[in-house]
């Protein structure tokens, strides 16, 4: 990155608040999606979903309120609501004809009109505390507003909330609302969450998803990122090929993190001219740590919500055992997840992890920094605990046996003993690794290298070397079973995907539990009698 001026303002300075004129990116599709839905006649609701901060109110904001002005000479009004700040459904209904009122009240509309509905919103807040009453009033004034031609949409900000403040009933009033012909309003929803995951279930009447279409909003295409980097020249910044790919690598094509990332990259050098520009990398990606930490754990927060993080787990790191084609067209829709070749993905995580396409692909998350550091978090996942214990206790395992044998600095020690080409190669491999995840990722990554290893790795580099020592534990089955188990358990890391709603058997499935209590077993009773 380099900055023309020498006082130039950050022009990232703005992330995390809503973007808008020239600083809104793109968003072409989804725009004219919106446009299409809620601007035309007929016309209907839509529901604006994806993680979080990828720029879902930003965009519901760009693709309605520059066109505001010009739909109220047509009697269509916009109106902003955020829902989040409402803690009860009747502040909500009171809310959507406040805001109506306000609304009509800078137009040319009629003062009979803007009378009468001023009039009927005091006599809605008198009765408030009768819920027959209020809703009828509710209705009553929309009817009265469509009468008269008035035509309403609304923005409903963080409608997640809707879920805490909202009864059955309350999104059946609002379903009417805004489907009944007689009241008929537009709503165009931003949530994180789809619709039909914050609406109660009851299977005896119509739902309110039923009446929306759904947008899934991910992060910036190719046109938007090419964009991104334009505006940035446009506005004093200049960045190299290599700056770029930097910062794909770590936050991908997130538009929230990206202005993070460069606004903290922007004061860095600003305030470091004259300084090596990798070490300011390094400088600024170790200070925003947190920040994106945070932010990843929000998005995967989101995906506990929607029973999807287990999914999305095993599909970038295995095992891979019960993912739907469904679960993996929702995250992929979410962009959550993205397709990279299996070769890739081996080279990013020193390994094979995760679903194995039959095309020799695979999935990894949005930016390749994120998921080094969920493989980094993966033993702090308990959707299946036995596996989590059962290679923990390995790794344990072999860690003890190398200090025992050859010390601390064993590496030197054990390849004297165990000399091979292909040894010192896997060593130096998993070294690699380790160095790679600790320039990362700092003291969250480990500093023995054996923590990098995969089942097949524990077995083959280290068990199967010296079964004289191993006996010890596994003494009561044979080398050649254990073979067997420790194939079978590098087999689930990474297994080729099948046309079916399991990619694995749950025959092996059930075998795969039995080896890893066996391993447990084993381990426990040998560290009971030393």
């Amino acid at each position: 990155m380099v900055i023309k001026a020498l006082e130039a303002q950050n022009p990232f300075a703005g992330y995390g608040s809503i973007i808008t004129g020239d600083r809104f990116i793109g968003r072409k599709d989804a725009i004219k999606a919106i446009h299409n839905r809620v601007l035309g006649e007929p016309f209907g609701n839509i529901a604006i979903m994806g993680l979080p901060r990828i720029g879902k109110t930003s965009l519901a904001w760009m693709a309605l309120m520059p066109l505001k002005e010009q739909l109220a000479t047509k009697k269509h009004f916009i109106a902003y609501i955020g829902t989040g700040t409402i803690s009860n459904s009747t502040d909500f209904f009171k809310s959507l004809v406040q805001s109506v009122i306000e609304e009509i009240e800078f137009s040319d509309i009629n003062d009979s009109i803007i009378s009468k509905v001023s009039s009927y919103f005091s006599i809605l807040k008198r009765v408030e505390q009768n819920q027959f009453e209020f809703i009828n009033q509710v209705q009553k004034i929309f009817k009265f507003l469509k009468r008269n031609g008035i035509r309403l949409t609304y923005i409903l900000d963080e409608f997640d909330s809707a879920e805490k403040i909202f009864l059955v009933s309350d999104f059946q009033i609002l379903r009417e609302l805004s489907s009944k012909p007689e009241t008929q309003i537009c709503l165009v929803t931003v949530s994180r969450r789809t619709i039909q995951e914050l609406e109660p279930e009851n299977g005896a009447i119509s739902n309110f998803y039923g009446v929306f279409s759904d947008l899934r909003l991910g992060a910036y295409n190719s046109e938007d990122i090419s964009e991104y980097w334009g505006k940035a020249e446009s506005n004093g910044v200049e960045t190299t090929k290599k700056y770029r790919e930097k910062v794909n690598f770590v936050v991908g094509k997130h538009p929230y993190l990206l202005d993070l990332f460069n606004y903290f990259m922007f004061n860095s050098i600003g305030k470091n001219r004259g300084d090596d520009f990798e070490s300011i990398i390094d400088e600024t990606e170790s200070d925003l740590r947190l920040n994106l930490f945070n932010s990843f754990d929000s998005s995967l927060k989101l995906l506990k919500e929607e029973n999807l993080y287990a999914k999305a787990f095993q599909l970038v790191l295995g095992p891979v055992y019960d993912v739907s084609t469904i679960d993996e067209q929702k995250l992929l829709k979410y962009e959550f997840i993205r397709e990279i070749s299996w070769a890739e993905k081996e080279q990013l995580l020193g390994g094979g992890l995760g679903l194995k396409n039959l095309n020799n692909t695979s999935f990894i998350c949005f930016s390749e920094y994120f998921t080094q550091y969920w493989k980094l978090k993966m033993y702090e996942t308990d959707f299946w605990g036995l596996w989590r214990d059962t290679e923990i206790a390995i790794r344990d395992l072999i860690k003890d046996y190398l200090r025992e044998s050859f010390n601390v600095n064993w590496e030197e020690g054990y390849l004297l003993r165990y000399p091979s080409e292909k040894r010192t190669e896997a060593i130096n491999k998993l070294t690699k690794e380790r160095d790679k995840y600790q320039k990362n990722f700092g003291s969250l990554a480990s500093s023995h290298i054996v923590d990098y290893t995969y089942p097949k790795d524990m077995y083959d580099l280290f068990i199967a070397n010296d079964w004289i020592w191993f006996s010890k534990i596994f003494s009561t089955n044979d080398k050649s079973f254990w073979v067997k188990v420790f194939n079978e358990l590098a087999f689930l890391r990474n297994p080729v995907a099948h046309n079916n709603s399991q990619f694995v058997p749950i025959s092996r499935i059930n075998e795969a539990k039995s080896y890893c209590e066996l391993i447990l077993e084993k381990i426990s009773t040998w560290r009971q009698n030393i």
